[in-house]
């Protein structure tokens, strides 16, 4: 995220939108000679593109955004997408930049848009986006205002195919930031921090870094690199110098001896931080900080993966990237809960499947999470090369990410064409970091000789586990992972599957026709030392994509935990196959209410070798732990408690307790993740409260029937989205209230300020819940400066500038592109009129007054004045020489109007006229 990437001139875009879900055309809207003329010419494009185009109707967002998350699951539309309509969207939004930053380079960033997207600054397009998971970058350097004249920024999202086959959200969804930057500069993610261990045991880094001028004068800099551990000292440093020519870029090379630096790895990710800095005249002009870490990888044909010289076992979930309530808009802080429930139960690997998200990696970087990044399109077309390339420069400096995937599960694969195109992006990955290892995840076709797998570093294999054996028989060279097992199914809270009714239970039995359950998925990895781990589909639930079922099931049955982030009891499985610390888990419907008196099934999930299973401390059974099969029994279901021990060695060491619930008497709120023991939710705009609601009994005691509708009512904050983790739910996601499923809803709030966030929680005939978090004051990067006026712009000049007042009432042919000129208003008086007294200039523009009807305000004008609206006189100024002029606009006048301003240059003394600022 950009708070660890620190670099001056930074700002947030994230505030300041204006939305619409209506299509707009950029068209002209005739085909006559001046608007197919007028709308060939650079920034040109009309529309939400242009800056006059009213918005004042459309709604007010921020950053992320999904709109697709206010929509209603309907039948018609697609069920990969959650059977939820997508469409197309526009966002504008007016910002200033200072009159200091006329010589500086102009950035925007987007960290992703789903999905093609359009961008245009002031009029002209500056950028298509042909993937909804990539970021990209925009250079509007040429094309900018400054001062009080506004830029309008404008985005098209069109959402209406597909670019995957499940829920993709649509809008700004990810993070946006303006970045201002020195003439003479490091090029964006232009840094590449390479460490090498020696021979001798000590390490070098290298360091690659893009310095890029932006303007026509050359000059030389110094490049400094300065490596801060964490306690903010500086450990290592070098320097170089350097010549950059106008409109160039250079490479520049250094490189540093650490001895005995601090090791990142699992257990303690440290991170170091690395300076760049560039100096002109001892002048510090630019910086970058990049957080890297000293570790070393390998990934053997017989062994699997090594970390540091340590063979590990990759333990990781894929995952898609929406949750509930905020679909693929999830907020920092939320992705930082959903990583950590994941190593909560042994991963220690994460595949962005198939969303290469920045965010992540720098969580992951902290966390101790290996990495498979993922490209998303198969195809060496030059548009999805680049998008590779900038895939990898954003990736290269993360410790965490240890892999390059280039595809999933592609027709093409096995085939020779699928070789070429894995061939050309396997190229383009080693030209931008030749440190990592590249493969595919492959669902078929690896055992073709002449397939992509033969032309990669290393293959993943998607599900067929039988297989495993094959490929290595055949391929010894070759080293291999299951980079996408398991699909098994389970419904939280579930213990009867009950296909009619969309459910399925929790005892690891069911699974999809090409998957394997839990069990089966790992056990196949776990025997393999060849097979150098897994990624379990998928680590949550996610929308569309319903397999087994299609309506009214919107969601999807594979993850670990449901899609608010509650665990299914799969996540016991996983914690007893890849954790060490003893534990043990009950599996069975015993706090249920009903079926007293009959026979049920109880699983026991854990890592002990021998367990006990109580009813009402009367021991019915034990058993000695199947590492992979686990442990099951039969009884009779009674009140009471249920309690299952766990022994290692003859030695009890573990134990788990269900009690069957009582009537559901009140509302439990708790937060999750972050802020327990009344620690704060930071205020910087990134981070949100994520509510766990329950209904309890009198006990305290969960009640796993309990549906209640639950109100949050919410001081200092708002309800970003709701959501309770049941996969055939269709209630919305945008709103204050939710049902409970199984007991559990979830609320997830956003801060409005600096005070206590107040959550307070209500359901009919149940007591209330309230819960305070505070709000802890963090630096934050700032936002950008927003303008919400509306400018009015295509102003055009007469060409006559005479001594002769001309007539406002001029007419030109369709044909004549000449008689009034392009002109830019500037802040400075028109230059044909000075030094010309008592002369005449004419300016004309036309202009939808829409929701714009009071007023029109000119900032400055020179010169006598005379104001005409469709011919009309309705504003003169004869009484002095400059200032503003508010015109009031009258209530007869049409919503297409057309402005004609006439100008005299009659200041004896300093002869000069024109409009020297924004007309609103």
């Amino acid at each position: 995220m950009k708070k660890y990437l620190e670099q001056p001139g930074l700002f947030s875009l994230n505030k300041g939108w204006r939305f619409s879900k209506q299509d707009y055309s950029i068209l002209p809207s005739g085909i006559t000679h001046d608007e197919v003329y007028g709308y060939s010419k650079g920034g040109a494009q009309r529309g939400p593109a242009e800056a006059g185009f009213d918005d004042g109707d459309w709604e007010k967002v921020e950053l992320p955004h999904d709109w697709v998350t206010e929509h209603a699951p309907t039948p018609d539309a697609s069920p990969n997408m959650g059977y939820k309509h997508r469409g197309i969207g526009w966002y504008r939004m007016r910002f200033g930049l200072e009159e200091e930053d006329c010589d500086k380079q102009i950035l925007l960033e987007f960290e992703g848009m789903s999905m093609k997207a359009t961008v245009f600054i002031n009029g002209m397009l500056m950028k298509r986006s042909y993937s909804g998971y990539n970021s990209f970058y925009v250079d509007i350097t040429d094309i900018v205002h400054f001062g009080s004249i506004p830029n309008t920024l404008a985005v098209r999202i069109q959402a209406n195919a597909w670019e995957g086959w499940w829920y993709e959200g649509a809008g700004i969804y990810r993070n946006a930031w303006l970045v201002k930057k020195a003439p003479v500069h490091i090029a964006y993610h232009g840094v590449f921090a390479s460490p090498q261990k020696l021979e001798d045991g000590t390490w070098q880094l290298l360091v690659s870094t893009e310095i890029e001028n932006s303007f026509e004068h050359g000059t030389e800099i110094q490049v400094c690199h300065s490596l801060i551990d964490s306690q903010g000292q500086i450990v290592a440093s070098t320097s170089s110098k350097a010549f950059v020519n106008g409109f160039e870029m250079v490479t520049n090379e250094q490189k540093m001896v650490i001895q005995n630096p601090q090791i990142w790895d699992l257990v303690n990710p440290y991170l170091y931080e690395l300076k760049t800095s560039i100096f002109e005249q001892d002048q510090e002009t630019d910086y970058l900080y990049n957080r890297i870490g000293f570790r070393t990888i390998a990934w053997e044909t017989d062994t699997g993966f090594w970390l540091n010289g340590k063979q590990i076992k990759l333990k990781g979930f894929c995952n898609h990237q929406d949750h509930a309530g905020v679909g693929v808009a999830v907020p920092y802080s939320l992705k930082e809960f959903r990583l950590a429930k994941l190593k909560e139960i042994g991963a220690n690997a994460y595949r962005l499947s198939h969303n290469p998200d920045p965010e992540i990696l720098d969580l992951c970087d902290q966390m101790g999470i290996l990495v498979m990044e993922e490209n998303r399109t198969f195809s060496s077309a030059a548009d999805n090369l680049a998008d590779v390339k900038d895939i990898i420069r954003r990736a290269r400096n993360h410790p965490s990410v240890i892999l390059y995937s280039i595809f999933n599960e592609e027709p093409l694969q096995g085939t020779y064409k699928g070789r070429r195109i894995a061939g050309k992006l396997k190229a383009v990955v080693k030209e931008m970091d030749q440190t990592r290892p590249v493969l595919g995840a492959l669902n078929g076709g690896y055992l073709e000789e002449d397939g992509a797998s033969t032309i990669l570093d290393g293959v993943g294999i998607n599900y067929n586990p039988k297989r495993y054996d094959d490929f290595h028989e055949k391929f010894p060279q070759i080293p291999l992972l299951g980079s996408e097992t398991a699909s098994a199914f389970m419904v939280r809270g579930e213990y009867e599957t009950q296909m009619e009714k969309h459910l399925i239970d929790n005892y690891d039995i069911e699974c999809a026709p090409w998957g394997n359950t839990t069990r089966d998925a790992w056990r196949y990895i776990a025997e393999r030392p060849f097979v150098a781990g897994t990624f379990v589909w998928t680590g949550f639930d996610y929308r569309g994509e319903p397999t087994p079922f299609e309506w009214p099931s919107v969601a999807t049955f594979f993850g670990v935990y449901d899609s608010c982030g509650f665990e299914k009891d799969a996540c016991y499985l996983y914690r007893a196959f890849w954790t060490d610390e003893p534990m043990i888990h009950l599996v069975s419907p015993w706090c249920y209410q009903d079926g007293i008196g009959e026979q049920i099934k109880v699983m026991i999930d854990s890592n002990c070798d021998h367990v006990q299973l109580f009813v009402n401390q009367t021991l019915i059974g034990e058993k000695d732990i199947d590492k992979y099969e686990q442990a099951e029994f039969i009884i009779t279901k009674e009140l009471g408690e249920l309690k299952a021990v766990g022994f290692k060695n003859g030695k009890e060491v573990a134990l788990d307790i269900q009690v069957t619930s009582g009537a559901a008497t009140r509302l439990k709120l708790e937060t999750q993740h972050l802020y327990q023991n009344g620690s704060a939710v930071r205020s910087d705009g990134h981070d949100v409260i994520i509510i766990k609601a329950q209904v309890v009994d009198d006990a305290d005691h969960t009640v796993p029937d309990a549906d209640h509708l639950i109100h949050f009512n919410v001081e200092n904050g708002i309800v970003i989205g709701v959501g309770n983790g049941d996969p055939n739910s269709h209630e919305p996601d945008k709103a204050s209230y939710r049902k409970a499923f199984h007991g559990l809803a979830q609320a997830i709030i956003k801060p409005t300020g600096n005070k206590t966030v107040s959550v307070n929680a209500c359901a009919e005939g149940l007591e209330g819940a309230k819960l305070c978090v505070n709000v802890e004051q963090v630096d934050e990067i700032p936002n950008i400066r927003i303008l919400d006026e509306r400018i009015v712009d295509g102003w055009k000049l007469y060409h006559k500038i005479s001594e002769i007042r001309p007539d406002p009432l001029i007419k030109t042919k369709r044909n004549d592109m000449n008689s009034f000129e392009p002109v830019a208003i500037s802040n400075h008086s028109l230059p044909e009129l000075s030094g010309k007294l008592n002369h005449y200039a004419m300016y004309r523009t036309s202009y939808t007054l829409g929701s714009q009807r009071g007023k029109l305000f000119f900032c400055a004008v020179d010169g006598y004045v005379w104001i005409y609206l469709n011919g009309n006189l309705v504003s003169e100024r004869t009484d002095s020489y400059g200032g503003e002029i508010i015109v009031e606009i009258p209530a007869e006048i049409d919503d297409e109007v057309e402005i004609t301003v006439i100008i005299q240059a009659a200041n004896p003394e300093y002869p000069v006229g024109g409009i020297s600022s924004p007309v609103f």
